[in-house]
């Protein structure tokens, strides 16, 4: 081998062992000279945000009802229920059965009659009754209550679109309902009777 050939070899293999030595396998070197990609947290747990389940509890658990404070809130759902069904009723968005889960004998006897005589007639109706409960009195099987009607929004026009209304109706007037407790009742109670006044809420 010349001395050209023999020095070219020499520059080849110290090439070599560099590139070697770059890139060596040795599990030591490579732990020595890596830095860790994924290194383990060593702080404090991050708090959670859940409140404690006693303070939750706290916030959320509905107050419990007496037996009359029951009674009470199921009677004053039931006539705001009859109301908002007897104004659909009235308006032609529903039929007039609306009001049976909620009513029977004479108050729901006295407004199919109703309802039924405006629609032969031709009457229409808009708006509806605003009910405000005033009184509330449970004796066992039955309970009466005082309401306050507001029908100021109410208005009725016959087939010439001429208002029926009469001049001096009160826009609000007192109300007296009587229900009797039942089982099969939609909210527990139905009015038997629904007897308006004519007589004004400040009165």
């Amino acid at each position: 081998m010349g001395t050209s050939t023999r020095a070219t070899a020499v520059s080849l293999v110290a090439a070599v062992t560099l590139v070697l030595a770059g890139c060596s396998n040795d599990p030591g070197d490579e732990i020595a000279t890596q830095t860790p990609t994924n290194p383990v947290a060593t702080t404090a747990p991050t708090p959670t945000t859940d409140a404690p389940t006693d303070a939750s509890e706290t916030t959320t658990a509905a107050p419990e009802l007496s037996d009359e404070e029951q009674d009470r809130a199921d009677v004053e759902a039931t006539l705001q229920a009859f109301n908002a069904a007897l104004a659909r009723a009235t308006t032609g968005e529903e039929s007039i059965e609306g009001i049976y889960p909620f009513s029977r004998d004479t108050a729901r006897e006295q407004w199919v009659t109703e309802v039924m005589a405006a629609e032969a007639q031709g009457i229409t109706f808009t708006g509806g009754t605003d009910l405000e409960v005033l009184e509330v009195m449970i004796d066992e099987e039955t309970a009466e209550a005082v309401a306050c009607a507001d029908v100021s929004a109410v208005e009725a026009v016959d087939e010439d679109g001429e208002s029926v209304i009469a001049d001096d109706r009160l826009d609000e007037t007192l109300k007296d309902f009587v229900l009797e407790r039942d089982d099969s009742a939609e909210l527990g109670w139905y009015i038997v009777d629904d007897t308006n006044r004519n007589e004004p809420c400040d009165g």
